[in-house]
């Protein structure tokens, strides 16, 4: 399990399903979850594992790509 935690990181949450023009109860009904569930997702402070912002992005119509900046400056990214 590796856990995501960044106070600005879960509002990003929410910004990226209203884009998508998409509800909360749009993102429950994807991820078969209760709607308090995607909302304690989207509170700042909130540690996500990965597969589970995998599953979030998914079901709002996107892809998850990790992005890893090297020491060097260079970068490795690749799909989840």
């Amino acid at each position: 399990m590796i856990p995501i935690a960044d106070r600005e990181f879960a509002a990003h949450l929410a910004e990226l399903r209203e884009r998508m023009h998409l509800t909360q109860s749009d993102i429950t009904a994807a991820l078969g979850i209760k709607q308090p569930t995607v909302s304690d997702m989207e509170q700042s402070g909130r540690d996500l594992r990965l597969s589970s912002l995998k599953r979030y992005v998914e079901a709002s119509g996107g892809k998850l790509h990790l992005d890893v900046k090297l020491p060097d400056g260079t970068h490795y990214g690749f799909p989840l």
